[in-house]
């Protein structure tokens, strides 16, 4: 079994031996093989000119098939676009509400952990007169219960994520969210991108069959920018208002001035795309096959380092107020370890300044190992916090 000592020199034009790299849960180190699938990018487009789309809508395939295997459905109808963003805004034009008049209030339910793409959406779309219910995250133990009361006859939608991206808090019940929205025949979207890839999953355990999922791959899939998806419920065919001229593929024999439709994943592709992204995706997928870097073996690797940074800061001892590990414990925690302190900014800086590199959300320190991170890394990171906490206290 390759180690994080030989796994790093994969990696060596991020540095990462020489770096600790703190920021997986953001931005992992992309390996050597990234480079080569965009020099194949650029080779086919010299070659083929035009028709390099053949061989780009390949490379597509190759990255839905990837994350049609970590949502364990190997048949799943999968949409990519750029972003989330613009995934969520082709499920939002979807819903009835949008292309149907409606004699009540639109009504999307949400809650107030979301990542940025959705979140400030939707607060706009209040703006706009659109009743958008945020349910407090906490106490998360009545989350799923509260999400639920709030779904009545007059929702249009929910949108709530599996693992919240501030906090790392894992929500598993969102599946009994997503089974309640399907009995009121509401659609519900999850986002699982602090999910996928590090901690363990699939649409059937957790209950999410009947959900629309959105994820991508800059973070725990070394992907880079531009590969984000949606799964599309199987059997469901939408219309999006929102929609490119991709969509067209299946239905190119339309009759004149009518927006034809393909059917499942094909009713939401959008258009014209810049096709590095893929082509870089699918070296990097290549590149985890080769290497045995499955779901199950990164999700078991990043669990020991998020242990091993849980415990570490743990037995420091620290004041209250330094360092505060999450209230929610080790089982509930994705794959990132978020401490809280009022000085998270302050935090981030005098960690840069000993070469580790972190992020902060608020008053939210975030700590992100990558299988290429050593534990001796790990251990330095801890040793520069207890130094760093002391002249903090």
């Amino acid at each position: 079994m390759t180690t994080a000592h030989q796994l790093q020199g994969f990696y060596s034009e991020f540095d990462v031996a020489n770096r600790i790299l703190l920021s997986g849960h953001s931005h992992q180190a992309w390996p050597n093989a990234a480079k080569q699938g965009l020099l194949d990018c650029f080779n086919d487009a010299a070659k083929h000119i035009d028709d390099k789309w053949g061989a780009a809508f390949e490379k597509a395939d190759k990255v839905r098939d990837f994350y049609r295997t970590l949502l364990a459905e190997p048949h799943g109808e999968i949409a990519l676009g750029q972003s989330t963003h613009e995934l969520i805004l082709r499920f939002l034009s979807d819903l009835s509400c949008f292309k149907h008049k409606k004699q009540t209030p639109i009504k999307i339910v949400t809650t107030n952990g979301e990542f940025h793409s959705m979140r400030r959406q939707l607060d706009r779309l209040k703006d706009v007169n659109i009743d958008v219910k945020v349910i407090d995250t906490q106490p998360q133990d009545t989350l799923a219960e509260r999400l639920i009361n709030e779904l009545d006859k007059d929702t249009d939608a929910v949108l709530v994520s599996a693992v919240f991206f501030a906090s790392s808090r894992i929500f598993h019940q969102v599946g009994d969210v997503a089974v309640a929205a399907n009995a009121l025949n509401i659609p519900c979207l999850v986002d699982v991108y602090h999910a996928l890839n590090a901690i363990p999953f699939s649409l059937a355990r957790w209950q999410l069959e009947t959900a629309f999922i959105v994820g991508g791959g800059y973070k725990y899939c070394q992907a880079g920018e531009g590969n984000c998806f949606m799964r599309i419920p199987k059997g469901y065919n939408g219309s999006p208002i929102i929609t490119g001229w991709f969509a067209e593929f299946e239905s190119l024999d339309q009759a004149p001035g009518k927006v034809g439709y393909g059917r499942g994943q094909g009713a939401f592709a959008g258009s014209t795309y810049d096709p590095t992204s893929h082509y870089r995706a699918a070296a990097v997928f290549d590149f985890f096959n080769a290497q045995g870097l499955s779901a199950e073996r990164l999700a078991d690797i990043n669990k020991q380092q998020i242990t091993r940074l849980w415990q570490g800061i743990e037995s420091m001892a620290l004041t209250p107020g330094v360092l505060t590990l999450p209230e929610h414990g080790i089982d509930n925690n994705a794959g990132f370890l978020s401490v809280t302190t009022s000085e998270a900014a302050t935090w981030v800086k005098k960690l840069a300044q000993q070469g580790i590199q972190t992020d902060s959300r608020g008053n939210q320190l975030r700590l992100g190992p990558a299988p290429y991170v050593t534990d001796e890394q790990l251990d330095n990171a801890l040793d520069v916090i207890a130094h760093i906490a002391k002249t903090m206290a």
